[in-house]
């Protein structure tokens, strides 16, 4: 990603939506009345534990770790 000097980024490098793979595993959770995502916080900056999330996208946990929770809808990275 580029950008200007001095300037942050505003989106994570290669994040799923954008063509990148997804930064942590994430499993659906189907509760009551909706859908939720489990994900273990093991990347660079995680603390080890699941964290639940209520929809995908670019999300920051509890414990300050930022990831990509996954999509369900869209297609798999094609890795062949």
């Amino acid at each position: 990603m580029t950008g200007v000097a001095g300037q942050l980024p505003l989106l994570p490098a290669d994040p799923p939506r954008w063509g990148g793979p997804a930064a942590v595993p994430a499993g659906p959770i189907k509760t009551r009345n909706r859908i939720e995502f489990a994900v273990r916080c093991d990347g660079e900056t995680g603390c080890g534990m699941v964290h639940r999330h209520i929809s995908p996208g670019v999300r920051t946990a509890p414990c300050g770790a930022t990831y990509t929770v996954p999509d369900p809808d869209d297609p798999a990275p094609d890795t062949s």
